[in-house]
């Protein structure tokens, strides 16, 4: 493809492409290459107010065809018209289905009319049965496509309109519809496809041979041989001996293969794992088993990684999923409303662990039965070329699509769907993958109210938006949170600086309310909602301090969203009743203070740190329990049995130590332990604070977890419960070189001290946001991100809201 522009119009003005005239077009963009029309280079000279829905959008480009060729568009927007030589090649009925186009031998004009959305909805259509609280226009529960850049609550970049994923020639024969089943009990490797001539046709009598290449060695461990069949669909079972499971990140090894077929046809590649999936509802829960073992869910809602384009390169999805996989996510869900993502996210959570929730393109809509056909194939489209990989875990038929009339009063027969109860459900379960009617949703067959916490899977935002106590997660029950704990998080300091100059600009600005989410028709956002638990968790009111100090409010928040986050996965992955839970999202869709994990660039904001010690494989953990001590929670998910010891030290301030101990401790593979304090010390000290019987014993106990004489994991609980009032307490921060690719940092402080936040540019901190107990040292390693800072040593300070000011990193040299 060639010659390729832009040209917009009003809503209907032009029926052809050879209407095309100069006299009749508002203007013509040369374009490098076929994408969304926000994508382009001076596209707002075009549309000047950024409504990209409210023109129709002409994209041409020239195609020289050897012979007759098959042209596939993974993804146009809706509504749209291909047209070749003026003629309509193909109508899009929905962004989510791929697109071909037949062009013959010779030069070609190819010319896709994108239509106006606005203008489309317009059209009078029968009513649904509630109305969606996400969008103003309800006709658009006719119309397949995302709500990214309609719904206010997805807003920050305009609403795509154009091509939006690949496009790919096929001169030869190519294979379509390509299944892969991968079965772990015989290895077996069940292959089946059907095969297409360059002119669309089936073809038959093509050779075909099935590889399987270990993703590991790169060693052929099986192949097939077949031909295509007269209607060219063809068949190959491959076995492979003695296959090697594939797990969630954390629970064992990520072993991977490569299915390849190659022939008479162009060479198509899948990636494949074996490994068994159900889903366990016993009890009205829900909890996944990967290889008979039940998998603690985190991890969070998948924004795309390019939310302007939708569709981006490898290295920038595998930049944000290994962010997360890092932390010790087990999962990622993608929420109907968005986009089903492309093919490379689903390679890479295949080689991270990361386990995939799969929801229908459906949000809050009661979707119209003409419209279920075409839905069906959507979702059977997605997981046809997906099948075989093992990350996929869940799927669900759609996003709040029973909560919406649920919420709205409507009993449960006057929002039956047949199209989540029997036409999802079918594509889910033929392909062996649990299904889930929505999320939220009852337990299948209970009859329990859709909406409680604690059956099924929930939406829990009792924390967060609806403003529980941080105690509410212990009688909540959450038995599966698919989205939760949403705040607007704000991006670190230096983020704030590159896009709002300053923290001035932080809560009131209009550039930064852009970037803050607030769900339609509310009179609140979810800043507000992130101020309530600052007041809350530090007793003062933020909107005082924001007028002050508006960097301390930041920090403020983003400690308060931590430490939520943190309470609530300590206590979920202690409760043998919670099968997991999701954060509201990965990544911000604009610059601000989003719901993200990560920031609008792809990097960590502070929760991370927090929740990366909560979420990892191994890991300690420390819970006040009132009159029974301080619980200790020892986690192991690999699959290892884990031999050691738990060293324990309480400390004063000062730091004088008030007792210590240790004890043995033996964590069976994918295990947990739990034991109090006095457990460990052999003596009661009232380490808590319970009793009250004299002065406070202590301000602070560490805990460590000791695997081989080496300190695997550590936790700090504070239990100090004066007023939060910063202090100029003396504390130190030491780094010394240990090697020539990395340095230590040594902090240590005479008080106890929480949120320990290590900022150091270039570096990269083994941990950060902890407590420190009086006079016991914390070192954490760092690691250079470049030679030239390796050699200068570490330049940064440490700081925390308990203390006045930052402390400047010295260097020991």
């Amino acid at each position: 493809m060639k010659d390729l522009c832009l040209t917009a119009c009003e809503p209907g003005t032009l029926a052809r492409p050879s209407e095309l005239t100069d006299a009749r077009q508002v203007a013509n963009l040369p374009v490098d290459s076929p994408g969304l029309v926000s994508t382009v280079d001076s596209w707002r000279t075009l549309c000047p107010d950024g409504a990209t829905d409210d023109l129709d959008w002409w994209l041409q480009a020239t195609v020289d065809a050897d012979t007759t060729t098959t042209i596939r568009f993974d993804g146009l927007t809706f509504p749209a018209t291909v047209f070749v030589d003026d003629q309509v090649a193909a109508t899009v009925e929905s962004m989510f289905l791929p697109v071909t186009v037949v062009v013959p031998a010779g030069t070609h004009r190819l010319t896709i009319c994108f239509h106006s959305l606005t203008a489309w909805a317009k059209k009078r259509r029968p009513r649904g049965r509630w109305r969606s609280s996400l969008v103003a226009t309800q006709g658009l529960r006719w119309a397949r496509t995302t709500l990214l850049g309609r719904a206010p609550v997805y807003g920050g970049n305009p609403a795509p309109v154009g091509v939006w994923r690949a496009v790919s020639i096929h001169p030869l024969p190519a294979v379509d519809d390509l299944r892969v089943r991968a079965q772990p009990d015989t290895g077996l490797v069940d292959v089946d496809g059907v095969c297409h001539s360059g002119d669309g046709a089936a073809a038959d009598g093509l050779r075909l041979t099935v590889a399987i290449i270990d993703a590991v060695t790169g060693e052929q461990v099986g192949s097939g041989d077949t031909q295509s069949r007269a209607d060219g669909g063809f068949t190959v079972a491959v076995s492979v001996p003695e296959p090697r499971l594939w797990w969630p990140n954390g629970y064992g090894e990520q072993h991977r293969y490569r299915a390849v077929v190659s022939g008479d046809v162009e060479t198509v590649e899948r990636t494949i794992g074996f490994r068994t999936l159900a889903a366990d509802v016993a009890d009205d829960g829900f909890r996944l088993m990967v290889n008979g073992v039940p998998i603690f869910c985190r991890g969070a809602v998948w924004t795309p990684a390019d939310p302007a384009g939708l569709y981006t390169d490898e290295e920038n999805i595998r930049r944000r999923l290994t962010a997360l996989a890092q932390a010790g996510a087990t999962m990622v869900r993608i929420p109907g409303g968005l986009v089903y993502e492309q093919p490379e996210f689903w390679t890479v959570c295949a080689e991270l662990g990361l386990l995939v929730w799969q929801d229908a393109m459906l949000a809050t809509f009661d979707p119209p039965d003409d419209l279920s056909d075409v839905m069906i194939r959507e979702l059977r489209t997605v997981l046809d070329a997906v099948s075989g990989n093992p990350a996929i875990a869940v799927v669900s038929g759609g996003s709040e699509t029973i909560q919406q009339p649920v919420m709205l009063g409507l009993a449960g027969e006057a929002y039956r769907m047949p199209l989540l109860e029997q036409g999802f459900r079918s594509v889910a379960e033929e392909r062996g993958i649990p299904y889930v009617e929505s999320s939220p949703s009852a337990p299948p067959g209970s009859g329990r109210f859709p909406l409680r916490a604690d059956t099924g899977v929930s939406h829990w935002f009792g924390v967060g938006g609806y403003r529980r106590p941080l105690a509410d997660v212990r009688s909540a029950g959450v038995r599966f949170a698919a989205e939760s704990l949403a705040f607007a998080i704000p991006p670190s300091p230096d983020a704030v600086e590159k896009y709002f100059g300053s923290a001035a600009a932080a809560g009131h600005l209009p550039v930064w309310k852009a970037g803050v989410p607030r769900d339609r028709g509310s009179a609140w956002d979810f800043e507000d909602t992130r101020d309530h638990y600052v007041a809350e968790l530090f007793g003062i009111d933020p909107m005082a301090l924001r007028s002050r100090d508006p960097e301390r409010y930041l920090q403020l928040g983003r400690v308060t969203v931590a430490e939520t986050m943190f309470r609530c996965y300590v206590h979920w992955r202690a409760d043998p009743t919670c099968g997991g839970a999701l954060v509201l999202t990965v990544g911000d869709l604009a610059p601000g203070a989003g719901w993200g994990l990560l920031d609008v660039d792809g990097s960590p904001k502070l929760p991370v740190a927090m929740l990366t010690r909560v979420w990892r494989p191994v890991t300690v953990l420390l819970t006040d329990v009132g009159m029974a001590g301080i619980r200790i929670d020892v986690h192991n998910d690999t699959d290892r049995d884990l031999v050691g010891a738990i060293d324990l030290v309480a400390t004063g301030d000062g730091g004088a130590t008030v007792i210590e101990g240790s004890r043995p401790v033996t964590v069976a593979a994918r295990g947990s332990v739990t034991m109090v304090d006095a457990e460990v010390t052999g003596v009661f000290r009232d380490l808590s604070d319970a009793y009250r019987f004299g002065p406070q014993v202590a301000t602070a106990v560490e805990v460590g977890l000791r695997v081989a004489e080496h300190i695997v994991a550590r936790d700090v609980l504070v239990v100090d419960e004066r007023p939060w009032a910063p202090t100029p307490s003396p504390m130190t921060a030491v780094a010394t070189r240990l090697d020539e690719s990395a340095w230590e940092l040594e902090i240590r402080s005479d008080v106890a001290v929480r949120w320990v936040e290590i900022r150091c540019t270039g570096w990269e901190a083994e941990d950060s946001v902890f407590h420190l107990a009086a006079g016991l040292p914390y070192r954490v390693r760092l690691t250079p991100l470049t030679s030239q800072v390796a050699d200068q040593g570490p330049s940064g300070c440490v700081d925390t809201p308990d203390r006045t000011a930052v402390v400047p990193i010295e260097v020991d040299r």
